[in-house]
């Protein structure tokens, strides 16, 4: 089992967002996945709820349950947790951080929140755990150039040596009309913009969790409906960032 932890010491950035859709995204790739709801609004457990198809299972949860959880998810078979952490909590942070196999660390590309990033990442800098930042609510393209204010942001933000993830989340209203719905843009208009995002912002996490493809590890209790060394392909990179240097990806 692999985890995610979804990150943001500021409210408003729309973590709960990126966690509800990477979440629909690996479930809709086969995998079997759970968000761990840490965040008292309860977003997640709410997106869940107006699902009316199948999907990841959601689990709220206080600090102290955390790693119970997650050794317990692990031993029924599930492939990957993702843990949507509150805003303003630093021992959440932390907490999510240790049980990681990667940070997303969710940022939009506004003054106010590139001032606040720098509390996120001094508390998780001496965890030294894999992260990438996630550049979330970023304003369209216009004539195929992203306005100055991305560009801005992901510079400041690769300042900080770490990953920034070649595709972005733009400012659309897909994402919330969607997740009124208990869906991911994915889902609910698959030939949008925004699905194409997703799916690429998927196929990156896929990446960093699983470098050499997704395979399913055994679980370690009984159960009859569990088949060994069933596998799944890591689907092809598309149009990835290659250089040194994180961009927005094209429109």
């Amino acid at each position: 089992m692999r985890t995610i932890a979804v990150i943001a010491q500021k409210g408003g950035t729309g973590k709960t967002t990126i966690s509800c859709n990477i979440a629909a995204s690996a479930h809709n790739a086969g995998l079997r996945v759970m968000i761990a709801d840490m965040d008292p609004q309860g977003s997640s457990t709410d997106w869940a709820r107006s699902r009316q198809i199948p999907g990841p299972s959601v689990l709220p949860l206080k600090l102290g349950s955390l790693f119970p959880a997650q050794y317990t998810a692990e031993n029924a078979g599930v492939d990957l947790m993702i843990i949507d952490t509150r805003a303003s909590a630093p021992a959440d942070v932390v907490a999510a951080a240790k049980a990681a196999d990667l940070c997303l660390i969710v940022v939009r590309p506004t003054v106010i929140d590139l001032r606040a990033i720098a509390s996120t990442v001094d508390v998780l800098r001496p965890l030294q755990r894999p992260a990438a930042f996630v550049v979330n609510q970023a304003p369209c393209q216009r004539l195929s150039k992203d306005p100055v204010m991305v560009l801005e942001a992901i510079e400041l933000l690769a300042g900080y040596g770490m990953a920034v993830a070649p595709v972005g989340i733009r400012s659309r209203l897909i994402y919330q009309t969607a997740f009124t719905r208990g869906l991911s843009p994915r889902e609910a208009e698959p030939d949008s913009l925004a699905a194409d995002e997703l799916e690429r912002l998927w196929t990156y996490t896929l990446g960093r969790l699983w470098p050499a493809g997704f395979r399913r590890a055994p679980r370690k209790t009984l159960l009859a409906d569990y088949h060994a060394d069933q596998a799944m392909p890591m689907p092809p990179a598309g149009a990835w960032m290659t250089g040194a240097q994180p961009t927005m990806a094209a429109e």
